[in-house]
């Protein structure tokens, strides 16, 4: 039996009177991706940020890592990555330094900087500063900082996003190896292909409501 990394279970949410989530449930277990397909505004945004403690839901129970959101404290983040729209890097600092940075303060030793950088394919811009990379190199180097504390569990928040497809091909290709590692991934997109191709379970939301769930296989019939 695989181990649930992720449990949602009657989740909503509103905001104001207007709610954007509605009885979401959901479950991801280790060594999966589960993606949550929508357009903009569909709610994947808000489901993360409840998951990861950032947001109270209104209703409803959702659980990392067997702990229930609204008991997360500091601690979880030394157990997760998270990678969403408003992550970013150092950017007068080098693409090293920016890792480094975050090593000394998650603990982990300077040797996986360099296994991580050659695995993203930035090890020859190691020396670059951040803000001397391409939007793709960037991505890759907030995937690698996400990933460098080897998380149990990934949020990707839509992380290829206005790539090119040949950078996109190379971010899923990490992910497939990092899901092959034991890593639960928790992604959100709003493209079918990418999900398809990644996910063992997809979500499909409209105006915060479930209305499709199963395997990519199953949501194609």
């Amino acid at each position: 039996m695989l181990e649930e990394m992720i449990k949602l279970e009657h989740i909503s949410k509103k905001f104001d009177d207007v709610l954007v989530l509605k009885d979401i449930h959901a479950v991801l277990h280790a060594g999966e991706i589960l993606g949550f397909l929508g357009s903009s505004g569909a709610g994947k945004t808000t489901t993360i940020k409840i998951i990861t403690g950032q947001l109270k839901q209104t209703s409803g129970e959702a659980y990392v890592l067997g702990i229930n959101s609204l008991n997360i404290d500091e601690t979880i983040y030394e157990q997760i990555g998270i990678v969403t729209d408003v992550s970013g890097v150092y950017e007068r600092m080098s693409v090293y330094d920016n890792l480094k940075y975050f090593a000394k303060i998650l603990n982990v030793p300077f040797s996986r900087i360099d296994e991580l950088l050659e695995r993203v394919g930035l090890k020859e811009h190691q020396d670059k500063k951040a803000e001397q990379l391409s939007k793709g190199q960037k991505q890759r180097l907030i995937l690698a900082r996400a990933i460098l504390h080897k998380p149990k569990v990934l949020f990707l928040d839509e992380p290829t996003s206005g790539l090119d497809p040949s950078t996109a091909l190379e971010i899923h290709k990490l992910l497939l190896e990092l899901k092959n590692d034991g890593m639960a991934i928790f992604l959100t997109t709003h493209n079918m292909e990418e999900a398809t191709k990644l996910c063992d379970h997809v979500a499909l939301l409209n105006d915060g409501i479930i209305v499709e769930y199963g395997t990519p296989q199953e949501l194609c019939l």
